[in-house]
């Protein structure tokens, strides 16, 4: 039986369906990387992709977020600004998530987790200013939230 060398793990295999796929546009019909390293490349990449579409959707939130904290004009009204923060992070839950998974994610003690802190207590602060903290988010009605 005839076999092949991998030309990514550099390992030798039957030239089968079972090692390697078909590829028409070679002499013997295979591709000349494993059906095993083929499959690692694509999870690799998948996560890869997995990783930058959560890196995108921080860095939104981030934003959103320094914008809510140092206030500004463009900001019509809390709520609103909540409202879109939370959409960006699909949700509180997930906003709690991505936040968890960051704020773990840094090192204990340094000025990125200190900043994740602050930012957190001054959202907390302004949320209380607004007077929406002085009712749970059940009690608080539609129209509340538009004056």
């Amino acid at each position: 039986m005839e076999s092949r060398e991998c030309s990514q793990c550099c390992c030798d295999f039957p030239l089968t369906d079972e090692y390697f796929h078909r590829d028409a546009s070679k002499p013997d019909g295979f591709k000349t990387v494993c059906k095993m390293c083929r499959l690692e490349e694509n999870k690799r990449k998948e996560n890869d992709e997995i990783d930058d579409r959560i890196q995108k959707l921080e860095e939104r939130g981030i934003k959103l977020l320094d914008t809510l904290v140092t206030g500004g004009s463009n900001i019509p009204h809390m709520a609103e600004t909540y409202q879109r923060i939370m959409e960006v992070f699909g949700g509180p839950m997930g906003f709690a998530q991505h936040f968890l998974a960051n704020y773990l994610s840094t090192k204990p003690g340094s000025a990125a987790r200190g900043k994740q802190i602050s930012t957190i207590i001054s959202l907390g602060v302004k949320v209380s200013e607004s007077g929406a903290a002085e009712k749970s988010l059940d009690g608080i009605t539609d129209e509340e939230l538009e004056s």
